[in-house]
């Protein structure tokens, strides 16, 4: 663990060395319009690690914007950082508001409908929210994570229907979570815990981590850098969504 602490505060020197006109995410961020009309869905992101909410060239992000380009009626995405979750909460909070007394009462959660993606922390994090959701009563037509780490039990809650789980084992440290398990399994369908092979494909572009993040990270980081991983990621979105 000690090697383990090592590897995460060099890769967070380097992420602040390389950001340093970062600042930290607020609710103004977000442009959904407060509330959603009835029957709206979001699409929240998580980004993993230090990663900023905005950074276009990351594959959470990336994502979220290649489906907002196709502009799907009544669908709102918005990416939120790891560490920041009350965020995404309160935006859920205020988007199924619709009597706008402040509040989210339990028939307006009853109309709710959020999709659910995060990579590495933020795919712990994107679960960590599905429970949240899940006591307020919000329904998750899909949650999916990938290489999801930190400790947790990765248990899906009963208010996500279905659920899809990708993961690495190579990375001598950072291994990703490898299995998804429902709580309810007459509730949630787990679609699939798919483990990805790196070592096998060769040199993999990324070049949107620095030079000591792809040393350190390595595996980890090349699980963004999966076309196909992604296009598949945007296509159960859009699907789910619509």
């Amino acid at each position: 663990m000690r090697g383990f602490s090592l590897i995460l505060a060099a890769a967070a020197l380097s992420v602040a060395a390389a950001r340093g006109d970062s600042r930290k995410q607020e609710f103004s961020d977000f442009t959904t319009p407060l509330p959603v009309e009835r029957g709206d869905r979001l699409v929240i992101g998580v980004v993993g690690g230090w990663e900023r909410w905005d950074n276009p060239v990351r594959a959470v992000r990336r994502t979220a914007i290649a489906i907002k380009r196709k502009r799907l009626p009544g669908v709102h995405v918005e990416t939120v950082e790891n560490h920041s979750l009350e965020l995404a909460e309160e935006l859920v909070a205020k988007a199924f508001d619709f009597n706008r007394n402040g509040k989210l009462e339990p028939d307006e959660a009853a109309q709710g409908s959020v999709i659910l993606y995060g990579q590495s922390l933020g795919g712990r994090a994107a679960l960590r929210l599905a429970r949240k959701l899940d006591e307020w009563g919000v329904a998750v037509p899909l949650l999916i994570t990938v290489d999801s780490f930190g400790r947790d039990s990765y248990e899906v809650p009963p208010n996500v229907r279905r659920a899809a789980n990708y993961y690495q084992r190579e990375h001598l440290y950072i291994k990703g979570a490898p299995e998804l398990v429902a709580a309810d399994p007459a509730k949630t369908q787990i679609l699939f815990n798919r483990k990805l092979t790196l070592k096998k494909r060769g040199e993999v572009e990324a070049d949107e981590h620095g030079w000591l993040q792809r040393f350190l990270l390595d595996e980890h980081a090349r699980v963004e850098y999966l076309p196909e991983v992604w296009e598949e990621i945007e296509r159960m979105i859009v699907e789910a969504a619509r």
